[in-house]
């Protein structure tokens, strides 16, 4: 039976690509699907909604859409920076680690 600490590095490595494919997905989203969703004419929603305000509230509204899939797209990639990088750290520190143990042993 294994005891101690261990972390697969390699099941971080996928989840960074895995992630930063996913922040890519959404950033499209953002550029793509919901682009020009904030393009209102002041009077689409008739002069009635125009006069209360109603695009530019509904514009509003999509402009923090737009930029809520921006901002999750930004964090999900740093999220997946992290995690590759933590999976790199954990690799380096296991190399020296080792290597210090083997020269621990031969003195």
């Amino acid at each position: 039976m294994e005891q101690g600490f261990g972390v697969d590095t390699a099941a971080l490595g996928g989840y960074g690509t895995t992630a930063s494919g996913l922040a890519g997905e959404v950033a499209e989203v953002g550029s793509g699907t919901l682009s020009g969703v904030d393009s209102l004419a002041a009077d689409s929603f008739s002069e009635l909604g125009q006069e209360v305000g109603l695009a530019a509230a509904f514009q509003r509204a999509a402009r923090q859409q737009l930029d809520g899939a921006t901002g999750a797209a930004k964090a999900l990639d740093a999220l997946a920076t992290a995690v590759r990088d933590t999976a790199t750290d954990y690799a380096e520190q296991e190399t020296r680690n080792s290597a210090a143990l083997n020269d621990a042993y031969r003195v």
